[in-house]
């Protein structure tokens, strides 16, 4: 696993303590123990003008994604999880460790986007963008709802939403992907580069090798 990006989980950005180091190469056995990751997906039309996926009538009303994806014509809606064990081992060290509660917390995140990662490179999709999920940008939460009914998250995956669109298990992830356009995260490609605090700080949202 990506220990880098681990770090800026944690919001850690210099030299951790070997005390720390150690931690977090041992939840890294845990969560990948513990995991048991589950995925579902499905391959849409685009619209354009607002952008929105033709099949199910539905615009996103999203400026953000129109940047992104103004040049696909398709895309990909991704849904997974790593399931519910990850949650209760979360909760048990929340009551016994704090400190391992948060980098276990920080773990299961990473490796669930790079078990996703990992999944994307098997479909081969060719020129692509990257998952863009809502409440990233000004891409509302509350399509989390539509879409994970769109995709049968619960029946499919063993995934729910709670009222205010939350996924449960909460490492749980949807996001959609455009195809036929290489977009990756950087900085100079994004449209809140000139707002970000982060870049303002020297950091940054993404992590690159």
């Amino acid at each position: 696993m990506n220990k880098k990006a681990i770090l800026q989980y944690l919001n850690c950005f210099g030299q951790v303590d070997e005390k720390t180091n150690q931690l977090i190469d041992e939840c890294i056995v845990e969560v990948q123990q513990y995991a048991h990751f589950k995925v579902v997906h499905q391959n849409f039309s685009l619209t354009h003008g607002p952008i929105g996926i033709q099949e199910l009538d539905l615009s996103f009303c999203s400026n953000d994604l129109e940047f992104y994806m103004k040049e696909c014509q398709t895309c990909l809606v991704i849904a997974c999880t790593l399931g519910i064990q990850i949650d209760r081992q979360i909760k048990y060290y929340e009551h016994i460790d704090m400190a391992r509660a948060i980098v276990f917390d920080a773990v299961s995140s990473r490796y669930l986007e790079e078990c996703c990662d990992e999944y994307e490179k098997i479909l081969n999709l060719g020129e692509h963008t990257f998952r863009f999920a809502p409440g990233y940008g000004d891409l509302p939460l509350v399509l989390n709802k539509t879409l994970s009914r769109v995709l049968n998250v619960h029946k499919k995956i063993g995934v729910t939403l709670s009222q205010s669109g939350l996924f449960i298990p909460m490492k749980s992830m949807l996001g959609i992907i455009g195809i036929g356009k290489s977009q990756q995260k950087s900085c100079m490609s994004c449209v809140r580069k000139e707002s970000c605090e982060l870049r303002k700080g020297g950091q940054r949202c993404y992590v690159k090798d």
